[in-house]
Order: C-alpha cells, then sequence, then structure tokens
C-alpha cells in the first residue's frame, strides 16, 4: 500500500499520537508539515481537506478524515492485523473509547491551552500549569494500580494519553505523579516507535518553553 499521509507539525501531542499508532500497526505513513507559526493550517489548500483547520489531517488515496481519535480508529479498522490495539468486544472497547474522550476532552485540551501560547512567543501562564497538574492527578486516578491506560496490554489509548503525558513531563517533570511517570516508561518499552516519534518534538518543545527560538518541523 501507498503510505498515509499526516498533516501536521511535530511537537503537536495529536499528530504524534496518529504516529504512534502508525507505528503500533506497521502502517507507512508521510509527514505533511504544516507550520502553524505562520497560520499554514489556514490556507485554502488545508481548508480544502480540513475545513475546521484543526491537526492532525489524514489523507489516505481519495479518503480524508480528520480528528486524531477518529484517524486512529480508522487506522486500526482498515489495516489492524488483530483488534488488540482497539478491541471490538464492546466492554473493552468501552474502557479503551473512555480513555480516548478522557484525552480528547480533558487532558489535551489543558495541555494545548498552556502550550500553544507558548509557541507565539507568550510565557507560560501559571493557571495554565496548575490546571494541567490537577488533570494529570485525574490521569493518575484512571491510570491506577493498571500497566496500561485501559486494558492490561496497550491500546490507542496509550497511544494518545501518553503522547500528551509525555510532553507534560518533559516540560513540568515535578508536577506528573510518579505512577504516571511509571506508566510512560512501560510506553517508551511497549509502544513500537516511541523515542522515534516523541524524541525530537519534545527536544523542540522544551525550547518553546524555555523562551528559546523553535523551529518547527
Amino acid at each position: 500500500m501507498e503510505p498515509v499521509e499526516l498533516y501536521g507539525f511535530k511537537i503537536s501531542p495529536p499528530l504524534r499520537a496518529t504516529m504512534m499508532t502508525c507505528e503500533a500497526l506497521d502502517v507507512k505513513y508521510k509527514l505533511k508539515f504544516l507550520d502553524v507559526t505562520k497560520w499554514d493550517h489556514h490556507k485554502p489548500e488545508y481548508l480544502k481537506l480540513n475545513p475546521i483547520h484543526s491537526i492532525p489531517t489524514l489523507v489516505d488515496g481519495d479518503y480524508v478524515l480528520f480528528d486524531s481519535h477518529a484517524i486512529s480508529c480508522y487506522l486500526v479498522n482498515a489495516y489492524g492485523k488483530d483488534d488488540k490495539w482497539y478491541p471490538k468486544e464492546p466492554r473493552l472497547r468501552g474502557v479503551v473509547d473512555q480513555r480516548l474522550h478522557f484525552d480528547n476532552g480533558v487532558l489535551g485540551p489543558a495541555l494545548k491551552k498552556m502550550g500553544v501560547p507558548v509557541l507565539f512567543g507568550e510565557k507560560p501562564n501559571p493557571d495554565h500549569i496548575a490546571h494541567v497538574k490537577e488533570v494529570l492527578e485525574d490521569l493518575d486516578k484512571l491510570l491506577g494500580d493498571s500497566q496500561f491506560i485501559a486494558l492490561d496490554w496497550p491500546t490507542i489509548a496509550d497511544c494518545h494519553c501518553s503522547a500528551a503525558a509525555i510532553s507534560a513531563e518533559s516540560l513540568l517533570p515535578d508536577v506528573v505523579p510518579p505512577r504516571v511517570s511509571a506508566w510512560l516508561r512501560r510506553c517508551e518499552e511497549k509502544l513500537p516507535g516511541f523515542q522515534k516519534v516523541h524524541g525530537p518534538a519534545l527536544e523542540q518543545m522544551k525550547q518553546a518553553f524555555s523562551g528559546g527560538p523553535v523551529q518547527l518541523s
């Protein structure tokens, strides 16, 4: 098969979550860079693909899909060799879906609210940092004593929640609960391509957060 195309920029946790899903499924992908600081995501050619200008967007042949969680679910349904990353059994899938919704509605937005202004040269807002800390504590409660965030094995919920959490840990290591940090180490070990996907992006994030110049890619 031809590689799928993923539009975005590497600092974006939602883009990296979809990259992690591709790595998990051994789906070849090609990154199509968007420089949000130059408003590439508002240009007409991108709006034809995604009229609400969100990131990421997937193009698979003549099929276009946006929202990172929808993309990961599609990738498993279309290309998964089995359903372990997104189980079909209703009760198992229900837990995975709940964790995906937590990332989509709680964890991801908290990180985005803190991080996006920094990309445009603003200093981190202490209130936004405090909110990220609260959300990570909620993530800790969801994790409990489990090895992974939804089930006893890695799923796409780990791809998504870990993309946000590893970003928070790289910027605010002192606010990450110990169980969340231990889970991230398990994700580093068990999720294919973890360091390859996240390593360069986290360095870019640290540069931006420290007030230094950052070159998006």
